[in-house]
């Protein structure tokens, strides 16, 4: 595919805008769960157990997966697209309680099937050299959620409804399933690849012998969970502590967004030059210190959302680069290493999204920092342990 340029840049665009999709869908409930509450009659811890469902959705990643390794990655990007159609439509046609948790765990299910299937089948036809660059650019589809999707998304619910997004982003969906099926070629197997076609079980037994695999795992683990710990609870502070309206609170996003963005272009630009390992331990090490300074900040609405920008810059920098170097660990078992990285990122998030409105509602802001500094910090002792006796490879 590589072979014809304008096909592929067309395949990255749609699949970009796509993944835009996806994660909208996940990221739509944090800054609006309080009015998501309000328009359920529900209480917040109520919402933020959703959020924590969704992402615990990542840990049926592997079965999926797994199946992508084994019959293609096409077909499974296919039906998760197919999932998040009906998904989105069935929460923004009946606003019950019940049905937002069982729609969005179905549309985070989804996206923990394309994320992968998707980084595989880059891996596939992407040389190492140049893969930080292609799966950062994919990865701008999470930036774009904050600096895009959510701003239009409250000025869509103040509005209308809070359900009205869910109905646009249902319609886009099935447009992108369409132009997928039209446009995406057959996938390329190696012949090493096809070689080990064993059952998932043997997969997962290859992956959790390897020291460096497991060092990725532990610190994606640290770094998810100290992220949503914050991510949660963001909108309410914002909302508490500045007065913020919906919509206002959707703009603010788009500083988070801007970070996001800029985190993902310095992977694109820089990450493959300095090395895929030198550019994530910097990334962590700056991330970590980004936790600690927030509460310094927290004197002014200005104040915040620097801190916040650099917070989440720092972060989408360390974790797409940590993406980038994934996806070569064990490269015949691309797409059950990428799902096993998703789905110890989802138990990351679960237990942050768990763990941030318990401390926020008893403990306050500065507690969240400081557990998120700490966590961040453990995630850069996991990743120097995992590659520490691999000091010849050059990721």
């Amino acid at each position: 595919m590589t072979n014809h340029p304008k096909q592929f840049t067309k395949f990255i665009t749609i699949t970009t805008f796509t993944k835009l999709l996806f994660n909208i869908t996940r990221r739509l409930i944090y800054p609006f769960a309080p009015e998501f509450a309000r328009g359920l009659n529900v209480d917040l811890s109520a919402i933020t157990s959703v959020i924590a469902v969704n992402q615990a959705t990542s840990l049926l990643g592997p079965v999926g997966a797994g199946f992508a390794d084994k019959y293609g990655y096409k077909i499974l990007m296919l039906v998760s697209l197919g999932m998040l159609t009906i998904g989105t439509f069935a929460v923004g046609l009946i606003p019950v309680y019940s049905v937002l948790v069982i729609s969005l765990f179905l549309a985070g299910f989804a996206k923990s099937i394309f994320d992968p299937s998707l980084q595989a089948f880059i891996g596939n036809f992407v040389p190492f050299e140049k893969r930080g660059q292609i799966i950062g650019i994919t990865e701008l589809a999470w930036a774009g959620s904050t600096l895009v999707g959510i701003p239009i998304a409250g000025i869509i619910i103040e509005r209308f409804s809070w359900q009205a997004p869910f109905f646009i982003i249902s319609g886009l969906s099935l447009v992108c399933f369409f132009i997928i099926l039209k446009i995406m070629p057959k996938d390329i197997k190696s012949a090493q690849a096809s070689k080990t076609r064993t059952p998932m079980i043997s997969n997962w037994k290859t992956i959790i012998k390897d020291k460096k695999v497991l060092g990725i795992l532990s610190f994606v683990f640290f770094m998810s969970l100290a992220n949503d710990n914050l991510f949660v609870i963001y909108g309410a502070w914002l909302e508490q502590s500045y007065n913020l309206s919906l919509a206002a609170i959707g703009f603010g996003t788009v500083f988070i967004g801007l970070s996001e963005i800029l985190g993902e272009g310095c992977t694109v630009f820089f990450s493959d030059r300095i090395g895929l390992k030198k550019s994530v331990i910097i990334g962590v090490s700056l991330c970590t210190m980004a936790y600690f300074l927030l509460p310094v900040l927290n004197v002014g609405l200005g104040y915040v959302l620097a801190g916040l920008f650099l917070v989440f810059f720092t972060f989408e920098f360390t974790i797409v680069s940590s993406m980038s170097l994934s996806t070569e660990l064990i490269p015949e078992l691309r797409a059950s290493t990428m799902s096993a990285f998703f789905a110890t990122a989802g138990i990351g998030r679960v237990a942050g999204a768990f763990l941030g409105g318990i401390i926020w509602s008893n403990y306050g802001l500065l507690a969240i920092c400081l557990i998120s500094g700490f966590c961040t910090f453990a995630a850069l002792i996991c990743l120097i342990i995992g590659f520490y006796q691999n000091k010849s490879i050059t990721y």
